[in-house]
């Protein structure tokens, strides 16, 4: 399967190649873009990630108010046929520290911030300017684009880290059907969420004080919507880790998300090396099990586990045995309420 991925990959990879050379030649290539996702960091150091694209109107441009199902497929068929664009410049400025990158064959790129010692950038939101300094085919493209990024120094608060799908927003993540049905027939604006989440995120959070952060086995081809549905439902604004699913050995479509997940929680905790945190996820896929990997890795570093069951009694029953064996706070919900009670006994919220 590996060689047959790996293969998969270069004739994928080829493909690509010609298209854009033949959309190139055709004067067949829409205004590029820089799409950004939000950043973070501390007041040493700070990332920026997103991707250079051409722009769809349909994604990048309009608003959720068509929820009919041809709009909604049209979305979804523009999302995931993405039009990349590899080897363009990225310079991108954030209180006076800059850094640069080039996007990858799928257009990816990655902004690393260092700031100087005495530099201080005071904890919140902060707005990075980004431009191309170098792009390498004969498009039309708009040459700026701003970036969010949360900086928190750390001081007398604590982190949260969150799950998406089957977390906060109902997706049916394990019966196929069910979540192609729920995709194709709403949209970000009537997607619904689990009773209490916002109230439980604002005041975990204690209104962006704590920073939070969403990590989701998702495609960054989804990132536009589930940015738009934190939105709508009043939840807290926060860096999203998605992932990048194609067909190359280390996107493969059918691949477990749990390396990606084990990955990105290591990454935070590595960032925000001052601050504990709170997992939640969902008794769906294997948050469980990730989130008791993490503990082990970082005991000190976890202050409780909270599990939204979504799946069977017999996972329950699972969940339930593995939080007996747990030195940390490790509930599986029926609701909200259960871990807002939980916050309030233990006093942080």
């Amino acid at each position: 399967m590996s060689t047959f991925r790996k293969h998969t990959h270069k004739v994928e990879t080829s493909i690509d190649h010609l298209k854009l050379k033949l959309k190139d030649a055709l004067n067949l290539i829409d205004p590029v873009i820089i799409f950004p996702f939000r950043g973070y960091g501390t007041g040493e150091q700070f990332f920026i990630e997103g991707r250079v694209l051409e722009k769809e109107d349909v994604i990048h441009g309009e608003q959720e108010h068509d929820n009919s199902l041809g709009n909604n497929i049209r979305k979804i068929w523009k999302r995931y046929e993405s039009d990349e664009i590899p080897g363009v410049g990225i310079e991108a400025e954030m209180e006076g520290i800059s850094a640069t990158a080039v996007s990858d064959e799928d257009g990816f790129f990655k902004l690393v911030f260092e700031v100087p010692p005495g530099k201080r950038i005071p904890d919140g939101w902060h707005e990075a300017k980004l431009h191309i300094t170098e792009m390498p085919y004969h498009v039309r493209f708009e040459k700026t684009a701003a970036a969010s990024v949360l900086i928190s120094n750390q001081h007398d608060c604590y982190g949260i880290i969150s799950d998406v799908d089957d977390t906060i927003i109902k997706s049916s993540a394990m019966n196929t059907f069910k979540k192609l049905k729920i995709m194709l027939t709403q949209n970000a604006r009537n997607r619904a969420s689990f009773p209490g989440v916002e109230k439980l995120y604002q005041k975990l959070s204690s209104n962006g004080k704590n920073p939070l952060f969403f990590v989701s086995g998702s495609s960054w081809n989804l990132y536009d919507m589930l940015v738009n549905f934190c939105e709508h439902q009043n939840l807290p604004k926060a860096p999203f880790f998605l992932r990048n699913l194609g067909l190359s050995p280390g996107q493969w479509l059918k691949q477990d998300t749990s390396p990606y997940k084990r990955e990105y929680i290591s990454h935070i905790l590595k960032v925000f090396k001052r601050l504990s945190f709170i997992l939640i996820g969902d008794s769906g896929q294997k948050d469980p099990e990730i989130y008791a990997e993490v503990y082990k890795q970082f005991p000190e570093r976890v202050m409780a586990i909270y599990i939204r069951h979504v799946h069977t009694d017999k996972r329950k029953k699972e969940l339930e045995q593995m939080a007996k064996n747990m030195d940390v706070p490790f509930l599986v919900l029926t609701d909200s309420q259960m871990a807002w009670e939980h916050a309030c006994q233990m006093k942080w919220i």
